[in-house]
């Protein structure tokens, strides 16, 4: 036989049988055993469909990721990417987000989708204060996740039925807390530049109209005259120069001349009587402190103790022109120092707001306090009250580098809703402590009593004061004055009885 037919009679008869024979000997070995092999196969395909399951899940969920961060990046307004953020609960099974804002050492609500309706089990605070927020971990329910910017100045919270893996979605809010508070610092960057540039040629003008040396003086002058009841009054150089004079009523002569010193003027004073050492020495001392200002003008830590006083002086020298704002300030720097604690601002802003609540008005120079007495004014006269917001904060300007109060002067008669002056600001474009020390004056005018009207009482003024909420002032806001609104009416009675008393004594003596 040949080599190619025992090949082809080994590959035809030889090993199949012997393949058969082996294959018949695994299968009578394994057959006791099928079902291992078959469980093993099931285990093998359901590992297999599960790791298919979960890889197809995640490109599910990183597409759904990347279609969100797409739909993120173009759009530039706040309030829609507040939306979007709230929105992207759909994506983790959360129920309902609030957002917060750090203001101070409280996180402020700036938006949520929690409805106030009952049955919701579920409540979103107004403010959360700083120290509190690693403790904020349930509201009814609802489990609460807190994911936050790397600054810590914006934090979103998460409320959901199961625990959310904070670790794994961390770098998602990350981001996208990241580009919103971008978004917001840049819009607030933009608006604080347009400001600027609204106001610098109005803020110049008012300068020029109302502190330059000229009319820096004629406004001492008239102020002096009115808190001392002077007759006439002549501003001249040392020369004998004339540069303004307040006629002398007839029957009033020379009683005395004042040389300012540091200044190249000297002040004759007229009266029908001759004065008294007290009034020669308050109106010296009253000179002396405007020729200080006007020699210090630039040497910051020299004149801002002083200055701050002059303020103060002539603020409460304009109160005492009218018997129905007497205390008017101290009522609203009151007010305003309280709520200002209840929104836990630090030391810093509440000193702010303490001095810039009391100069609030400090702007209201010339007649315009008169106007604020009268049932209806005028459109003229409207005009010019509109403009001692401006005043002010240039009369505040120079104790900036110390004491920024001049934006909440500027400021403080905007309105949350828009509607307010002299710039129509509207929602987070008002600085906080504006908005605080206007619900202060609010509250001041509500309570207080007029010419023309009796003041509400302080429980009338809470519900003016809520009817306000997000119109005039932020909730925030709100919400701080109602929680302590019991203490601020003792503190306000007690500064009402204590004018009564000083009244009722001056009218006995």
């Amino acid at each position: 036989m040949s080599f190619f037919e025992q090949s082809r009679y080994f590959f035809n008869y030889v090993l199949p049988d012997i393949v058969f024979s082996n294959l018949e000997q695994i299968n009578n070995l394994l057959s006791p055993f099928w079902w291992i092999l078959a469980i093993l196969v099931f285990v093998l395909i359901f590992i297999y469909l599960k790791q298919f399951r979960r890889d197809m899940q995640l490109k599910y969920e990183l597409r759904k990721l990347d279609n969100y961060y797409l739909d993120l990046s173009r759009v530039y307004d706040t309030k829609e990417i507040e939306k979007k953020l709230i929105d992207s609960i759909k994506l983790f099974r959360a129920k309902y987000a609030s957002i917060y804002e750090l203001r101070g050492e409280a996180y402020i609500l700036v938006e949520t989708n929690i409805s106030s309706q009952k049955g919701t089990q579920v409540a979103a605070p107004l403010r959360i204060a700083k120290r509190e927020v690693d403790r904020f971990e349930k509201s009814g329910r609802f489990i609460v996740t807190i994911f936050t910017t790397h600054s810590k100045q914006y934090i979103i919270l998460l409320y959901a039925l199961r625990e959310i893996k904070k670790d794994r979605y961390r770098g998602f809010y990350s981001l996208a807390l990241g580009y919103y508070e971008a978004v917001v610092n840049s819009r607030k960057s933009k608006g604080s530049q347009v400001l600027t540039e609204v106001s610098k040629d109005t803020s110049m003008t008012l300068v020029k109209l109302q502190m330059d040396k000229y009319k820096f003086f004629k406004f001492f002058v008239a102020l002096i005259m009115k808190v001392t009841k002077a007759k006439g009054a002549k501003l001249l150089t040392k020369k004998g120069e004339s540069v303004f004079e307040y006629k002398p009523v007839k029957g009033a002569t020379l009683q005395k001349t004042f040389y300012i010193r540091n200044t190249p003027y000297k002040l004759d004073y007229y009266d029908d009587k001759p004065l008294e050492m007290e009034t020669i020495v308050r109106v010296g001392a009253f000179l002396d402190m405007a020729g200080g200002f006007m020699e210090n003008i630039d040497k910051n830590s020299e004149m801002v103790s002083n200055y701050i006083d002059l303020l103060k002086f002539t603020n409460e020298a304009i109160e005492l022109e009218n018997i129905y704002y007497q205390d008017h300030s101290l009522i609203v720097q009151t007010v305003s120092l309280e709520v200002a604690k209840s929104l836990f601002l630090d030391e810093e802003e509440l000193d702010n707001i303490s001095l810039g609540a009391f100069l609030h008005d400090i702007g209201m120079v010339g007649d315009l306090l008169a106007f604020l007495d009268k049932d209806s004014v005028g459109e003229k006269e409207m005009n010019l009250i509109k403009e001692h917001p401006l005043i002010g904060s240039i009369m505040a300007e120079p104790i900036s580098h110390i004491y920024p109060i001049s934006d909440i002067i500027k400021y403080h008669h905007e309105r949350y809703d828009g509607r307010g002056y002299p710039f129509g600001l509207k929602e987070s474009q008002i600085p906080m402590s504006a908005q605080i020390v206007a619900l202060g004056e609010f509250y001041a005018g509500l309570t207080g009593d007029r010419s023309y009207k009796k003041g509400k009482s302080h429980e009338e003024a809470i519900q003016e004061i809520k009817k306000a909420s997000n119109k005039m002032f932020d909730s925030s806001v709100v919400e701080a004055f109602l929680e302590i609104e019991k203490s601020i009416k003792t503190k306000i009675e007690k500064i009402k009885e204590k004018r009564r008393r000083v009244a009722k004594e001056e009218e006995s003596s």
